[in-house]
């Protein structure tokens, strides 16, 4: 853990070259192990200071690749003020609080549906704009492939059934598993592939002047069109009614000019599997590596979503017994924890 006193030098160091800095706050972090800053300046301006771990390494390179490469094609993503490389710091607009997971707990259905709405058109607007592009961006150089799926896979069966749970596998269901994850990692793989956010959900979108603005896209890259629709709509931050996700993939396969909706809704079905399955890994690693139980509250929610996708479709029931006993069942059964940051 990096110094708080070492920190603070470097976004003196970085944010001051912006304006005159009076003040700053320390804000809750992401699951990466990026640290944030809310910095106060004496006209009334604020800015969102963003630090790496480790200074000089370019960390953040791909943050601003990819930012440069949105912005540039009019897509709302937050301004860069200051990139300041030897310290690893970026200054960027600050723009405010209100993630939309906070908004639509505060909102009535009508609101609701209407801000995801805007979250599918701003996906639509952002494959149409990025399509057939030859930016040079990294993201373009990136994908999910087999590896990259399963390598997210795995990284659950360590982290979450392991390392969280406490649970030794026996060979036989871990073999299971195995063959389940490779099977829904290869068919993925085959679809064709789109630019994708990788991390399009109610915490990395945020309510700004009116309208929704991405954060958090440094891990963009090429991916299943089902992605970032999946990442949205079985979001484990936020529960959407059935009847909402339908129209809402109904709006998205429309507008995309899909050529057959159903398949669409299938492939979508499979890598909300994937996607699910890859974030119980991600809040198994925050759990018992990291010590944040920030993200424990979403872990009964994410559950229930692998055990109503895989219930969905006879092809998988030979995997339904394994995925019950190690995935969905421990997640369901899991009591929320105090929230903390």
């Amino acid at each position: 853990m990096t110094d708080e006193s070492e920190l603070i030098k470097r976004l003196k160091s970085a944010a001051g070259r912006v304006g005159a800095m009076e003040a700053s706050v320390r804000l809750a972090g992401d699951a990466s192990t990026r640290v944030y800053y809310r910095v106060f300046y004496a006209d009334g301006s604020t800015a969102i200071v963003m630090i790496q771990p480790d200074p000089g390494k370019g960390q953040e390179d791909s943050f601003l690749e990819v930012q440069r490469f949105l912005a540039d094609l009019a897509l709302p993503v937050p301004a860069v003020y200051l990139h300041d490389r030897p310290e690893g710091v970026v200054v960027l607009q600050d723009l405010g609080d209100d993630l939309l997971e906070t908004v639509v707990e505060q909102c009535n259905s009508a609101r609701l549906a209407a801000l995801y709405h805007e979250a599918v058109d701003l996906l639509v607007n952002m494959r149409r704009k990025t399509a057939r592009r030859d930016s040079g961006c990294i993201a373009f150089t990136l994908a999910f492939d087999e590896e990259k799926l399963m390598q997210e896979l795995r990284f659950f069966t360590t982290h979450f059934v392991r390392n969280l749970c406490s649970i030794a596998l026996p060979r036989s269901a871990g073999a299971s598993l195995d063959e389940f994850f490779l099977n829904i990692s290869r068919f993925l793989a085959s679809e064709p592939r789109v630019f994708t956010h990788r991390d399009y959900h109610s915490r990395n979108l945020l309510l700004h002047q009116g309208r929704l603005v991405m954060i958090d896209f440094q891990d963009a890259r090429m991916g299943p069109a089902q992605y970032d629709p999946a990442s949205l709509l079985r979001d484990s931050y936020v529960t959407l009614t059935e009847d909402l996700v339908s129209e809402l993939i109904h709006h998205y396969a429309t507008e995309t000019h899909e050529p057959s909706e159903e398949r669409f809704r299938y492939v979508f079905d499979v890598m909300s599997l994937q996607r699910n399955i890859k974030a119980l890994g991600t809040f198994g690693y925050q759990l018992s590596a990291r010590g944040t139980n920030r993200y424990a509250s979403s872990i009964p929610r994410t559950g229930r979503y692998i055990a109503e996708t895989i219930s969905r479709y006879p092809e998988f029931s030979l995997y339904r017994s394994c995925v019950e006993d190690f995935i969905s069942g421990p997640a369901l059964s899991m009591e929320p924890l105090p929230h903390s940051s």
